[in-house]
């Protein structure tokens, strides 16, 4: 009973010391109590909430409503921010809410596909409307169709469609804009971009597939159609230089690795390349070899009586010239004397053929027309007398069988003018690789929520012992039972020890009086109860 009367009379103290400060630090001190309360309650708040992580930063209006019903069904608890709409939910349960949403479509693209079209249209609905939610149907179908690339997180397709005119001179091309968002370090290979084109431009009538422009998430154009470089070559043309390249040095590498070693041997390959395209057709004949292509004999013969006939005169006792082509061959035998006459000539016709021969060639483009090979090979290591392995230069003989190996790999050509060159080189040692740091204990989401809980326990701890309670204490000040205590019997103070008054009478005592002070206090309440009762009277009563 004693000690309760104790606790109530430094209660009542504490709250007499305080009504004795100036008003000024009676604010003070009410507003340092409260804002170290608040910072409890509010540090105790902070170690009980989750840690956050970003599950969707692109939602739609409509696709974050039916997200958070999605998350409220199964009470995972999430924040959205306001401003830039980004939804939040626990760090151990992202998994969790994405698998969730993934089972309710969530989220689609804004709009849908086709069943767009089927909504209900108002009666004020006409052909423009129409026009653009087929097309904006058709985006997001093509959208959702690019998506199903592994590599592709999300997808915007935008198609200009000019309305068609009756006129050629009106008629324009449509065209088609992709932007893609990659997954965390994924990249498309060219004949990917190539199928993204293809089929964008297989969806939209008469959409060439130089129309279409494909654009990554940070910018990059994708969709290089054969741009032309500084030095004549296209885009095409380079890659491909390079992977021919690429196959020459990956074929002598794995040819000499195996007598080298690993990582011991370094090759590089510069091919001159020719991408010179045409066409040609050539026609030659041969006189030295003539084909009969067709002969042709006629003979004739007639016969008569004899009666002189023919021309009178040299001319016709004259014989036949040569015949010329085509041959025509002419026996003839007349008798001009009287009496019986007969007449027979024979003719041949003969067509000969020329040896003629066509032949039409078409160059196709990327022929090589020079190697120039550089390999630089590491020195073995050959053991000594000691058993120790030391780094000896190859010998002349095995340079020469290592670079015929490297003329078989690539298939080396004296008359293109091809060049092999092998150098023996001692290679520095590569600096080691320290070992993969194994996964921290503070990654772990469960240690910062422990984390938090403990802070939040230390602070508040801090508050209470460090802040209210010596604050509590010091007010405690009870002038009346020090004074009694000093003098049981009542009489008058020392000068030492009067009471003062004022701002002087709100000081604290020092630590070792007032412990002093409280312990003699005590000793009174017990020995002298009456009087310390005489004393809570008076100060009641005032």
């Amino acid at each position: 009973m004693a000690t309760d009367l104790v606790k109530s009379e430094q209660i009542n103290a504490s709250f007499q010391g305080m009504s004795q400060l100036p008003i000024v630090r009676q604010f003070g001190l009410l507003i340092g109590l409260a804002a170290s309360i608040a910072i409890g309650v509010y540090v105790v708040l902070w170690s009980q909430n989750p840690n956050f992580s970003v599950l969707y930063h692109q939602a739609s209006a409509k696709d974050a409503s039916e997200i958070i019903k999605v998350l409220q069904t199964r009470k995972i608890q999430y924040q959205v921010d306001t401003t830039s709409g980004v939804i939040f939910v626990e760090t151990g349960k992202v998994h969790e809410a994405r698998m969730a949403l993934a089972e309710q479509s969530l989220p689609s693209l804004s709009g849908g596909g086709f069943e767009f079209i089927s909504e209900p249209q108002g009666i004020t609905t006409n052909s423009f409307i129409q026009n653009k939610r087929y097309q904006v149907a058709l985006q997001n179908e093509l959208a959702e169709t690019i998506m199903w690339m592994s590599a592709v997180k999300n997808v915007r397709v935008h198609l200009a469609m000019p309305k068609q005119s009756s006129f050629l001179a009106d008629k324009r091309k449509p065209s088609a804009s992709v932007l893609l968002d990659l997954a965390s370090g994924r990249t498309l290979e060219d004949e990917q971009v190539e199928s993204i084109i293809n089929l964008v431009a297989s969806s939209v009538p008469n959409l060439n597939n130089k129309d279409v422009t494909v654009v990554d998430d940070k910018g990059r154009l994708l969709s290089k159609a054969d741009q032309m470089t500084g030095i004549g070559l296209s885009s095409r043309q380079l890659a491909y230089k390079k992977q021919i390249e690429n196959g020459f040095k990956a074929n002598i590498e794995n040819i000499i690795s195996p007598i080298t070693g690993d990582a011991k041997v370094r090759a590089q390959v510069v091919a001159d390349m020719d991408f010179t395209q045409y066409e040609m057709t050539q026609e030659s004949f041969n006189p030295d070899v003539p084909a009969v292509r067709s002969e042709q004999r006629v003979e004739e013969r007639t016969n008569g009586g004899a009666t002189e006939s023919g021309v009178p005169g040299a001319l016709s006792n004259e014989p036949p010239g040569e015949a010329a082509a085509p041959q025509t061959t002419t026996n003839v035998t007349s008798n001009n004397l009287t009496g019986a006459r007969s007449k027979s000539s024979v003719r041949y016709t003969i067509n000969n053929e020329l040896d003629r021969s066509i032949v039409h060639k078409r160059k196709s483009p990327g022929d090589i027309k020079k190697l120039s090979i550089a390999v630089v090979i590491d020195h073995k290591l050959v053991s000594n007398a000691e058993g120790e392995e030391i780094s000896t230069p190859y010998t002349k003989n095995e340079l020469d069988r290592i670079t015929l190996l490297v003329k078989e790999a690539v298939g080396f050509n004296t008359i293109r003018g091809d060049t092999v060159n092998v150098i023996n080189a001692a290679f520095s040692l590569p600096e080691p690789i320290g070992s993969i740091p194994e996964k921290s204990l503070l990654d772990e989401p469960w240690v910062w929520d422990v984390g938090k809980q403990i802070l939040g326990g230390l602070l508040a701890a801090i508050i209470l012992f460090g802040i209210l309670r010596p604050v509590m204490r010091n007010l405690s000040v009870i002038p009346g039972i020090t004074a009694l205590a000093a003098d049981p019997d009542g009489d008058d103070l020392q000068d030492d020890q009067l009471t003062l008054t004022g701002e002087q009478k709100a000081r604290l005592p020092k630590p070792n009086e007032y412990e002093s002070d409280l312990e003699m206090a005590k000793s009174m309440v017990v020995q002298e109860p009456k009087r310390v009762a005489q004393v809570v009277k008076q100060w009641v009563n005032e």
